[in-house]
């Protein structure tokens, strides 16, 4: 790497550190762990920046690998196997209440098996409140893109919830 690099990377870390801190906290809950992912984000980013160039601003790009990052350390740690979340769901009565989405090891398991697009797209929509506009600029993606990946994401986490026993949490606004 040449200096003029070292010095590009070092005001873009300078720069964007403290927002992907941010980003990666709030997937894993854990200060440690969300500057080790920062770090993590930076050396995925050098390793493959070249690779990265026709994919919008390098925030965007370090915000994309941030998160998906922080998705697969929580998807990695969790305790209970997709057998046992099976074997739970499968062990209730049929009356009974369906689990309710609580923690970030549920989320991981209703979104395994999409892309790290889906889960960018879908992380800044429902987590970060972003627009469809704003994911659609952020990312370099068409707006109708974006709408068409949301409702993907939408369509796979109903079928993965089905299967397990899932039901959406009740929003404030619906008592």
């Amino acid at each position: 790497m040449s200096a003029r690099e070292g010095d590009e990377v070092a005001e873009l870390y300078k720069r964007h550190a403290p927002a992907l801190h941010r980003r990666c906290l709030a997937i894993v809950g854990n200060r440690e762990e969300a500057r080790d992912l920062v770090q993590e984000t930076f050396a995925r980013y050098l390793a493959t920046k070249d690779n990265w160039r026709d994919h919008g601003s390098a925030f965007a790009v370090l915000y994309r690998i941030a998160t998906n990052a922080s998705i697969d350390r929580v998807r990695r740690r969790k305790t209970a196997s997709e057998d046992e979340l099976h074997a739970e769901a499968h062990a209730r009565d049929l009356g009974s209440e369906p689990r309710r989405i609580d923690n970030m090891r549920d989320l991981a398991f209703l979104t395994k098996g999409l892309s790290e697009e889906e889960l960018t797209v879908a992380v800044l929509h429902h987590l970060d409140g972003y627009t469809q506009e704003n994911i659609a600029a952020s990312l370099d993606l068409s707006r109708r893109t974006v709408g068409k990946i949301l409702g993907k994401f939408e369509e796979h986490v109903k079928k993965r919830a089905a299967r397990s026993g899932f039901a959406p949490a009740a929003r404030a606004s619906d008592g």
